[in-house]
């Protein structure tokens, strides 16, 4: 969590998965899918600020009233950008499959409650994870319980001295 200045009021500011769960129960689209499909700089403005009023924790106002703060505050698209990145943060350690089937879908935050429940991962790290580091965690979990992935390291001397003994 963290908190954001906009017009004057101070936020606390949620960037966990739940955030965007919400975006795309509200507006019926993944925030990932709107951003990306924004035309126009005012389209921008627009789904950003719908998506930082349901980042908004606690105390929050009516859309109206937010709208009227955020356009009263000229930093506020630097500020949404700010709160952007922070609830689409990827792993830094995700690396996709290539060729991975379904790449050309759309993002679907609803797809990722699936796997997560496919997957056995606990519904609670929703509250404690921004949503891209689900989808590797998910992903991470498949890979883990695929039985053709295998994964291969070097032995260390040790092992390599007990597999194969010889005269010293």
């Amino acid at each position: 969590m963290f908190t954001m200045e906009i017009g004057g009021v101070r936020f606390k500011m949620d960037p966990t998965a739940a955030s965007a769960l919400r975006y795309r129960a509200v507006y019926g689209n993944s925030i990932i899918n709107d951003l990306a499909s924004c035309s126009s700089r005012d389209d921008l403005e627009g789904r950003l600020l719908c998506m930082c009023y349901e980042m908004i924790i606690a105390d929050r106002p009516e859309l109206l009233e937010f709208a009227k703060l955020a356009r009263r505050d000229k930093d506020f698209l630097a500020k949404a950008h700010v709160a952007k990145s922070a609830l689409l943060a990827p792993d830094p350690s995700f690396r996709p499959p290539v060729g991975e089937p379904g790449g050309d879908e759309p993002f679907d935050e609803y797809k990722i409650l699936a796997l997560m429940v496919v997957a056995g991962i606990d519904m609670a790290l929703i509250y404690e994870l921004p949503i891209l580091h689900l989808v590797a965690l998910a992903n991470r979990v498949a890979q883990l319980r695929d039985p053709e992935s295998k994964t291969y390291r070097p032995m260390t001397d040790t092992e390599l001295c007990q597999l194969y003994p010889r005269r010293r």
